[in-house]
């Protein structure tokens, strides 16, 4: 005879591979996002680096010499969009590493639902092994029933 919850073994085998998978897959998306974050954060420094001689060189350009008003709001405006692009480089580290918390939380979701199937199929597995034991006492116990019916003793002859 079979072990009747074999098929419940199955499907345990299957929700925890499926479980493994999805880990994976979480695993490889907090990675990946950790990697996006280590790039803006170079693209954040690289800008704090060159930011001030960038500025230096628009200053450069109108200091000692007679401009217009034009030029001047030109020069302001282009000081304006060198603060601006660092915010936003700012920003996008913010949202990358907003991404990286997310991520992680979610592998932490999916270890969790891993170890949850693991211990389900392992529970399945544990009373397989004890059902073993029994069914290999029943038939041993059966067998030795239809041997005795067999075996002829002395004292009868």
């Amino acid at each position: 005879m079979g072990y009747v919850l074999q098929p419940l073994l199955r499907i345990r085998i299957m929700r925890e591979d499926r479980a493994s998978g999805e880990l994976t897959a979480a695993r490889r998306a907090r990675e990946a996002s950790e990697a996006a974050l280590a790039d803006q954060r170079r693209i954040l420094s690289e800008y704090e680096a060159t930011k001030e001689e960038r500025r230096d060189r628009i200053y450069d350009a109108i200091i000692g010499h007679s401009v217009s008003r034009d030029q001047l709001d030109l020069a302001a405006e282009g000081v304006a969009r060198i603060d601006e692009e660092g915010i936003l480089k700012a920003d996008n580290v913010k949202r990358a590493e907003g991404d990286v918390a997310q991520k992680r939380e979610a592998e932490s979701v999916a270890r969790g639902n891993f170890n949850l199937a693991t211990k389900n199929r392992m529970k399945i597995e544990e009373h397989r092994s004890v059902w073993l034991v029994a069914d290999a006492a029943a038939q041993e116990a059966r067998a030795e029933g239809e041997l005795e019916d067999f075996i002829v003793r002395k004292s009868e002859i």
